[in-house]
């Protein structure tokens, strides 16, 4: 049995039989009012894509290391440096059960383009980061839907050629909640012709496998 459960924009929190891994912890869920943190438990993993500050925000890794037990953090080596400045320390290789592929970042409209990390935790959800490249995924993959890196269009056509299960939209923060759902319901609608199911989740709502 697996639980996906989604924090604020793209910070999944993943249960399994194999423990719990939360991916991408950024600032929107750390600074933000919309999650209560004391709800996360304890995480035995921490997976990072990459180093921008929505989707790693070192405060909130030390207290995921912090409130839990033989916590270990793994990304890329340039997620390493950036959180050794917090005296934390990154592994740069994979856990037991997650597989990882680097793949570039999207060019952003400043044309950064960090090293970028994708993740699949126990063969079942794929998190691509900021990213279109990967080549493989689990039956469900964290879909970013509305991005400055990317559109709409370009995120429906990743996972069509991906052909997924399911699709967990994230990557939305800026949109309202109305928009979000908006969001989601277009790419349902696109999607579903394709036989892969859009599971829209509002921040902190969970669903399991």
């Amino acid at each position: 049995m697996t639980t996906i459960r989604r924090l604020a924009d793209s910070c999944l929190l993943v249960t399994t039989d194999g423990g719990t891994t939360l991916l991408d912890p950024g600032f929107l869920s750390y600074d933000g009012s919309v999650i209560d943190l004391d709800t996360i438990g304890e995480v035995q993993r921490v997976l990072i894509t990459h180093e921008h500050g929505d989707h790693v925000q070192p405060a909130f890794v030390r207290w995921l290391i912090d409130r839990g037990r033989d916590v270990t953090v793994h990304s890329n080596r340039a997620v390493a440096d950036l959180l050794a400045r917090s005296d934390i320390e990154v592994l740069t290789d994979d856990p037991a059960g997650v597989a990882s592929e680097d793949v570039i970042h999207e060019t952003t409209p400043l044309g950064t383009a960090p090293p970028n990390r994708a993740f699949t935790v126990e063969g079942v959800l794929t998190h691509p980061g900021d990213s279109y490249q990967p080549t493989t995924t689990g039956p469900v993959l964290a879909l970013p839907l509305l991005v400055p890196w990317g559109s709409t269009r370009r995120s429906v056509e990743f996972a069509r050629g991906l052909r997924p299960r399911q699709v967990v939209p994230i990557h939305d923060f800026y949109l309202s909640e109305e928009g979000r759902r908006w969001v989601a319901g277009m790419a349902a609608k696109a999607l579903g012709a394709d036989g892969i199911e859009v599971v829209p989740l509002d921040w902190g709502g969970s669903y399991t496998l």
